[in-house]
């Protein structure tokens, strides 16, 4: 891919009080949750998740690997020329790349496994090609030096959790830490486009059945101001599972005279328990961008 991914990490924001009358105040949302957009279509939405992964070979041993942030991974740089000399893909080999074995050992979330993997050389051609020549054309920094190759392992974002996989490790005196490229070959992996929407079941129940997951969920009202109700709901296909939120408009809350009210700003979540209509197994899940009405 020649793109860069950033991993979102969850939490809540500090509250902010904002006076702003009863104007609704929008919070943004963790990774990981449902997102709550507009007047999307919902049922569009849902049905443009699924499509996404109709092809998604559920029966396949192994279960092809679904990364959440690409199989390159960046630890951050001790300067700016560097950050901005891999950005443009601009790097300079100290070393030797070594020969490499034709397959690796990986433990998945469904066992352990010995397969193909890439050589060094084709880990140094990815690296190289997360980055744009064009990214920051009025900069031109010295390459990112590259002193070491050696083949390891690193931990790689998965839809099924944090995973340590076979990776090339390409060792820079300007990287806090060796940069890393999964090793194993494109067939080990799922490939999409990008990852928006994949959430990873970690609040599944033995059962396989039962999910809790942690999502938005609506502040107090200002008086006069509509009440609304959220609950979530499943959509699924044999290959995937969408959790969307539904909105529910009731009646407008108590109005207690003209007067403005402070709307804070923080965001809010609640658990929500779905059951899905079968095991979840090898399926991907997935959150919907859009609200039911």
């Amino acid at each position: 891919m020649n793109r860069r991914s950033t991993c979102l990490s969850a939490g809540l924001l500090a509250a902010l009080l904002v006076l702003a009358g009863c104007a609704p105040v929008p919070s943004p949302e963790p990774a990981g949750t449902v997102p709550l957009v507009g007047a999307a279509s919902p049922a569009a939405d849902a049905a443009a998740q699924l499509a996404r992964f109709a092809d998604f070979p559920v029966d396949r041993t192994p279960r092809p690997i679904l990364l959440l942030v690409g199989r390159v991974r960046e630890y951050g740089y001790t300067t700016g020329d560097a950050k901005i000399a891999v950005s443009q893909g601009r790097l300079k080999l100290q070393a030797q790349l070594p020969d490499g074995p034709a397959t690796v050992g990986a433990v998945l979330s469904d066992g352990a496994f010995e397969l193909p993997a890439i050589s060094s050389r084709q880990a140094y051609d990815l690296l190289a090609a997360i980055g744009d020549p064009a990214s920051a054309p009025d900069v031109s920094p010295p390459p990112l030096l590259i002193t070491k190759v050696a083949l390891g392992t690193a931990e790689f974002a998965t839809d099924r959790g944090p995973r340590m996989l076979p990776a090339w490790l390409f060792t820079a005196p300007e990287s806090i830490q060796p940069l890393a490229v999964a090793a194993l070959a494109d067939t080990a992996f799922w490939p999409v486009e990008h990852a928006d929407g994949v959430l990873n079941p970690a609040g599944l129940a033995a059962d396989g059945v039962t999910l809790t997951l942690r999502l938005p969920a609506p502040g107090p009202p200002c008086p006069g101001e509509p009440v609304q109700e959220y609950t979530a709901e499943v959509v699924e296909s044999a290959q995937a599972a969408v959790v969307r939120l539904r909105i529910a408009t009731k009646s407008p809350a108590a109005t207690t005279g003209g007067e403005g009210c402070v709307r804070d700003a923080m965001l809010r979540t609640a658990p929500y328990t779905v059951r899905l209509a079968q095991p979840l197994g090898n399926r991907v899940l997935l959150g919907a961008s859009g609200a039911v009405p």
